[in-house]
């Protein structure tokens, strides 16, 4: 049997278990649809605005080389402690202030920008992969 193929048994129950919530979903539309509203209001009121001021932050400090020049004072630091360039040091502060996405948010960013290799993002988010402090 191919691994690549998907197996139809497990495509059968998830095809039937995905029908089942639907059917769910309309059987009890409102329930369905206080929970959204409920989900929605979280979202917008602490999930949204706990994160933009760090992804408005990220931004305007990467795109005026500020990353650039903290990693080069903290590279003495974290190159031999941790095996990461020094711009790692930004990762690893906003990773503690902001929590998870925010770290992997940034390392993708890094991984694009060729500032890491791709074993040095892996290194980058196991030790900056921390809860954020609401958490």
């Amino acid at each position: 049997m191919d691994e690549k193929q998907p197996n139809r048994t497990a495509t059968m129950i998830t095809g039937f278990t995905m029908l089942l919530l639907t059917i769910m979903l309309i059987v009890f539309s409102e329930h369905g649809y206080h929970a959204t509203v409920a989900a929605l209001k979280l979202f917008f009121e602490v999930v949204f605005p706990s994160l933009l001021p760090f992804f408005i932050l990220s931004d305007v400090l990467l795109s005026t080389g500020m990353v650039h020049y903290l990693g080069v004072w903290f590279e003495p630091l974290m190159r031999p402690i941790f095996n990461v360039p020094g711009v790692g040091s930004f990762v690893f502060s906003m990773g503690l202030a902001a929590g998870y996405p925010m770290d992997a948010v940034l390392t993708a960013k890094f991984r694009k920008q060729e500032l890491c290799t791709k074993t040095e993002g892996e290194r980058l988010l196991a030790f900056s992969n921390s809860a954020e402090p609401e958490f």
